[in-house]
């Protein structure tokens, strides 16, 4: 890594709180989360479920998989029906839903993770996750001994700490990011989920001298299996960001620590205690949501508002956590799904972005 390069990484922005059009409703806690549980965890209407097993076996049919299905071919309208209030809750609302009771059961792999594209693509636009595999979907559950790459969590039984999906490939993150539960663990994996607006809101409270560490850039390092043949090494992004006027916040510090070290910019005692405050007060019982996934569950979140994380977990001879990830782009929000904006802005976004 380049001496500028290392020199950029050390510089630090004036300790002051970020402007940023505050979202009412992303400044939440356990407790008004569970207050609206009636609101925030939707059953799907028996009508959904029917369209989907009439889908899956019309793809059957046409010989279609998984690489090869297209939007219109799983166009299902009683989801479309629910699609503006699923969109509000992301958007405008705590940034956490969960769709309860999709049929699942006895559905394979293949089934389970086009459920979940479809689903997915009524909200947004379906963002890959890899290049060779994992195209449209990540399948998280304990691979055992193939797991070699201390930053991918996900394929272990681990607990996996709270954090945003970073989407290495791309430039942007995921706007939104969508768990489907096909299987669960025999014991554990309950997600955690806590909101950047309550995160921001409370740094700036208790404190405020951290500040220049959250609004400096810091280099991310991506997973083996998901990093471009042609780089770049690392993708540097702040900790909290006001892209669009709202607050964003990026975050794993697995990935933070390498990418800082492959840099040349390892981190610092100060900086290291900045980062051990705030994993603290990502186990504030009083701030972070805990729930569930039972098979039929498909978790959504706002993954630029919120972060989230998992329990450890085991799995018996009979039960495997299996969850189905997928990550979206918002519709209709700026340059997001047009090529033509998107190509001007290369100097932003960077040549991988479309």
């Amino acid at each position: 890594m380049s001496e500028a390069l290392a020199n950029d990484a050390r510089i630090a922005p004036a300790a002051v709180p970020l402007a940023f059009n505050p979202v009412p409703g992303r400044d939440w806690t356990r407790a008004d989360l569970d207050a609206r549980a009636d609101q925030i965890v939707r059953p799907v209407p028996a009508a959904l479920n029917a369209e989907i097993a009439r889908m899956l076996e019309r793809l059957r049919r046409q010989g279609l998989t998984l690489d090869t299905v297209e939007t219109e071919d799983t166009l299902l309208p009683a989801l479309a029906a629910m699609a503006p209030q699923l969109r509000a809750e992301l958007d405008t609302g705590s940034g956490v839903t969960v769709l309860r009771g999709l049929a699942v059961d006895g559905l394979s792999g293949e089934d389970a993770s086009i459920v979940a594209f479809a689903i997915g693509n009524h909200l947004g636009r379906i963002m890959r996750q890899g290049i060779a595999t994992d195209r449209r979907i990540f399948t998280v559950t304990n691979t055992g001994a193939e797991t070699t790459d201390p930053i991918r969590i996900g394929a272990t039984a681990k607990r996996s700490a709270m954090h945003s999906d970073n989407g290495c490939l791309e430039r942007r993150a995921a706007d939104y990011l969508g768990l489907l539960c096909a299987e669960n663990a025999a014991a554990g994996g309950e997600s955690t989920l806590v909101s950047g607006q309550t995160l921001y809101r409370t740094i700036v409270a208790e404190r405020p001298d951290l500040l220049p560490h959250f609004h400096r850039a810091w280099h991310f390092l991506p997973p083996r299996l998901h990093t471009w043949p042609e780089g770049p090494e690392t993708i540097a992004k702040p900790i909290f960001d006001t892209e669009d006027g709202e607050l964003h916040v990026h975050y794993a510090r697995v990935m933070i620590e390498p990418g800082q070290k492959l840099a040349g910019a390892p981190l610092t005692d100060a900086e290291r205690d900045a980062f051990d405050w705030f994993d603290a007060l990502l186990e504030r019982d009083e701030i972070v949501w805990t729930y569930t996934l039972e098979p039929g569950d498909l978790l959504l979140t706002h993954n630029l508002a919120t972060l989230h994380g998992r329990l450890a977990f085991s799995d018996d001879g009979t039960k495997r956590r299996v969850l189905k990830r997928i990550w979206m782009r918002q519709r209709g929000r700026g340059m997001r799904d047009d090529p033509a904006l998107l190509a001007l802005d290369l100097d932003r976004y960077g040549s991988q972005a479309l």
